[in-house]
């Protein structure tokens, strides 16, 4: 059951009053505490946002709560976190903001015409972590809005509703060279044949930086339908936008399909249980519809969960399917060649677990790299290959008060 002390009040979520007690903590700019452990302080701030509140751990905290908290983190060394937190990603203790850096433009501008780029994944050679990738600003945002969280009572619940809404909360704590992220990055509302026309109108509105200048460059996080041939290229259909497909000339077709490859054949085997989530800059051409320049594509699984090979799929099943509590780790910046923790177990006691795949072909240099992680302390860790069992749930470890 998780607890607050709010006001010299300690109170759960649950409860009647909690949004009342809230809103004064904030009207009278008092910080909450969490007292999922009661052996150190655990101060929260509360933002408002779209005329709500909500409470949220500073930057830096979360794994410093207990693992069976709402706010824990794993440690960023965990995930490709740490390579970005204080570079590309800054966030401010006093004000809970994120100040993001992109390695891509959000202007064409008078010196380049279109960018040139396809896509940044390769960090280690371009941006060394100073700068989001766009697969970078993507798992970024994913993360902050929790859809790397899981717990059972999540299933079946998650659609493309609540996908958007939580990347919406999430992009609004962020700014970039100054601006709000809200103003650059546009995401799909479900679409509604009956609603056609309204959802048509706050399109435009979303994208009014796209239209106010040819060399706007946005960036569109959605769900792809199909790809399909075009005139000169290929398009992208992104479900909820039936009317505006996202154009690839033929080049950047050719080396789309050779560089997500592998997710392209991870997303059509899950067939209609798994979803392809895109991240693309574009800019709004004379036509009206969209031109990519660049692009990162995520599957996830049905319950919207990413995953990046095979086993890691079957990992994150087996992890849903016993019912377990535990946090998806994500790449970031980070290649392929550097380790990471697949998930961190919330539901193992006193420290989460952080489950590592163990590859089948042996990478002395991959080998050495995972194993330096796995020495790394505050977690415990465990290896695992499909067929292997997942360390074992525990009830929910309480310390107790601290003695006066």
């Amino acid at each position: 059951m998780q607890r607050y002390q709010m006001l010299d009040v300690e109170i759960g979520p649950d409860e009647d009053g909690f949004e009342t007690v809230l809103a004064r903590a904030y009207s009278l700019k008092q910080k909450p505490q969490c007292l999922c452990r009661r052996d150190i302080p655990l101060p929260l701030y509360i933002a408002r946002r779209q005329n709500s509140h909500h409470l949220a751990r500073w930057p830096g905290t979360g794994p410093r709560h207990a693992p069976t908290c709402d706010h824990y983190e794993a440690p960023d060394f965990l995930t490709g976190l740490g390579q970005v937190r204080g570079s590309a990603i800054v966030e401010d203790e006093e004000s809970g903001e994120t100040s993001l850096k992109f390695a891509f433009p959000l202007s064409r501008g008078p010196a380049r015409a279109a960018p040139s780029s396809f896509t940044n994944d390769k960090p280690s050679v371009k941006t060394n972590g100073q700068k989001l990738t766009m697969r970078g600003l993507l798992h970024f945002l994913w993360d902050k809005a929790e859809l790397t969280h899981w717990h059972p009572k999540m299933a079946g619940k998650r659609n493309w509703f609540i996908v958007r809404r939580a990347l919406i909360q999430a992009r609004l704590g962020c700014k970039v060279r100054g601006d709000s992220l809200a103003r650059a990055v546009f995401i799909p509302e479900t679409f509604n044949l009956d609603h056609k026309d309204e959802i048509a109108g706050r399109r435009l509105s979303e994208l009014e930086l796209a239209y106010a200048s040819p060399d706007a460059i946005m960036v569109v996080i959605g769900e792809v339908k199909a790809i399909e041939p075009a005139r000169y290229g290929e398009k992208i259909l992104v479900r909820h936008l039936p009317d505006w497909p996202f154009l690839m000339d033929a080049d950047m077709a050719r080396r789309f399909h050779k560089r997500f490859a592998v997710e392209e054949e991870l997303w059509r085997s899950e067939e209609a249980e798994g979803h392809l989530v895109m991240a693309a800059s574009f800019a709004v051409g004379a036509s009206g519809l969209p031109q990519l320049f660049e692009i990162a594509v995520m599957p996830v699984n049905r319950h919207w969960l990413p995953y990046e090979s095979h086993e890691e799929r079957a990992l994150v099943a087996k992890a849903v399917q016993e019912k377990r509590r535990f946090v998806k780790g994500l790449r970031v910046n980070l290649g392929l060649e550097a380790p990471i923790a697949s998930i961190a177990l919330k539901d193992t006691g006193a420290e989460a677990a952080a489950i590592h795949l163990a590859r089948n072909m042996p990478d002395p240099a991959y080998d050495e790299a995972l194993a330096a992680l796995m020495r790394t302390p505050g977690v415990t860790h465990v290896t695992w290959r499909p067929g292997d069992r997942l360390p074992d749930a525990q009830s929910r470890v309480y310390l107790p008060p601290p003695k006066r």
